[in-house]
């Protein structure tokens, strides 16, 4: 989609010459027009993470690859034992360390798993934030990245860590999928099409990426976008859908401490 003055534009229709806007669909919000806070935050933030793992890992091989001490530390996992002072302990988020349903998402295997989720991140965030607000889009990134660490945990065996972004990335595509069809736009005739499918193929062939984080994210952004595409038709204030967007992460909360548990 183009930015324009009146909301954004399908590339269908601005070839057309109909000018067919998001405005209408969603309520353009005073800060849409605006820098992307929220957007730039969660930038930030991973890339903060990522300059941190690395340094954890005290080596260069850690740009690269994740090294295992961050892994152990903050990554999403249901349960595993590791060594301290010479004895086993148990670590996961059966042990307490419900943290780890939200430091995942901020960890990234290597800086081309980084790239790739930060690149989706900044083009899915600026339009998404410009169209719902920053209070809905935090939302959805908030409810997305807690449906993927559901979904991790629920296909993931109990000791296989999970790290990235990738649960609330796969939440913002489905999300803008239901915008993309909402404006009228022909979603297989643009670049977010092809993306999707490329995405959803890469999850279930390659080795090691997780499925359940991936679709989890997916499910979640589908649900929720298509909550807030309804309310936004039947002029309901954005603050319900916010808060609808909280209660659902609230209970991927509680559905991930079930899943975590033998």
């Amino acid at each position: 989609m183009y930015q324009a003055s009146v909301g954004f534009h399908c590339p269908d229709c601005t070839s057309a010459g109909r000018g067919a806007s998001m405005t209408g669909v969603m309520r353009i919000s005073e800060s849409s027009t605006s820098t992307p806070r929220v957007t730039q935050a969660l930038l930030s933030l991973n890339i903060l993470a990522f300059v941190l793992s690395v340094v954890r890992g005290g080596s260069a091989n850690s740009i690269m690859s994740i090294h295992l001490d961050v892994l152990r530390d903050w990554a999403l996992l249901a349960r595993a034992t590791t060594i301290e002072g010479g004895n086993f302990v148990w670590i996961g988020v059966d042990s307490g360390e419900y943290y780890r349903l939200v430091t995942y998402a901020f960890l990234h295997d290597g800086l081309f798993h980084l790239a790739f989720n930060m690149y989706a991140l900044w083009l899915l965030g600026q339009l998404l934030e410009a169209g719902f607000g920053a209070a809905r889009f935090l939302s959805l990134y908030v409810a997305s990245t807690l449906g993927g660490a559901f979904g991790a945990l629920l296909l993931t065996a109990p000791n296989s860590p999970t790290v990235g972004a990738s649960g609330a990335v796969f939440g913002m595509m489905g999300a803008m999928v239901l915008v993309q069809r909402a404006i009228g736009g022909k979603l297989w005739r643009t670049p977010l099409g092809a993306v999707l499918i490329i995405n959803l193929g890469l999850t279930l062939l390659l080795p090691g990426i997780s499925i359940g984080g991936h679709f989890g994210g997916l499910a979640t952004g589908l649900v929720l976008g298509a909550v807030m595409l309804g309310f936004e038709r039947r002029n309901v204030p954005g603050w319900v859908t916010t808060v609808i967007g909280a209660a659902l992460a609230a209970l991927f909360v509680g559905a991930s401490l079930l899943a975590a548990a033998p």
